[in-house]
C-alpha cells in the first residue's frame, strides 16, 4: 500500500491539533499558525516626490572609478569576463546605494566584449517616467576589448 496519512489527528489538552501520525508511526509536527510571523503593514505616505532624486553626476564619477579601477591592466578573457562583469556591477550598484537615493531602484548593467574587427548595435526598451527616471553610461576602451556600463535610477513609489 502506498504511504497515506492516517486522518486521525492527536489532540493536546487544549484541543489543538499536536501532531499528525501516518501509517509507519512516525510524528510530524503540526504547523502552528501563531508561530509565523505576520508582515508588517505600512500606511501609505501619499508622497509622490523623492526626498533626494537619482543624481547623475555622483553615479557618473562612481562609474568611472569602478571600471577604471577594475579594467585598467585586465587583457580580455572569455572565460574570466563574466564575473568580472558581476563583480563590477555589483561593486557600482553598492557604491550607489550608499547615495540613498530615496524611492529609487537602481538597475545595473557591465558588458564587456572583445574587440575582433566586428560591429556591435545593442538597444534596450523601458517604460520611461521622463520627470522621475535617469540614467548615466560610461564606456571604456582598451587595446583587446571595450566595456560599457549603464546605470537606471528608476523612481519607485
Amino acid at each position: 500500500m502506498a504511504m497515506t496519512l492516517v486522518k486521525s489527528i492527536k489532540k493536546r489538552n487544549d484541543g489543538r491539533p499536536a501532531a499528525a501520525i501516518n501509517r509507519q508511526g512516525s510524528i510530524q509536527a503540526a504547523i502552528n499558525s501563531s508561530a509565523i510571523p505576520k508582515a508588517p503593514k505600512y500606511e501609505n505616505s501619499y508622497r509622490l516626490e523623492s526626498n533626494k532624486p537619482f543624481n547623475v553626476d555622483p553615479v557618473d564619477k562612481i562609474i568611472r572609478q569602478v571600471m577604471t579601477n577594475n579594467l585598467e591592466d585586465i587583457v580580455y578573457d572569455p572565460k574570466e569576463c563574466p564575473k568580472l562583469c558581476a563583480e563590477i556591477s555589483a561593486d557600482i550598484r553598492d557604491r550607489i546605494r550608499k547615495q540613498n537615493f530615496d524611492r529609487y531602484k537602481i538597475v545595473v548593467i557591465v558588458t564587456i566584449n572583445e574587440k575582433a574587427s566586428q560591429g556591435i548595435q545593442a538597444s534596450m526598451r523601458f517604460l520611461w517616467d521622463v520627470q522621475r527616471d535617469n540614467y548615466s553610461s560610461f564606456t571604456f576602451e582598451t587595446r583587446t576589448f571595450f566595456a560599457y556600463c549603464c546605470v537606471f535610477g528608476v523612481y519607485c513609489e
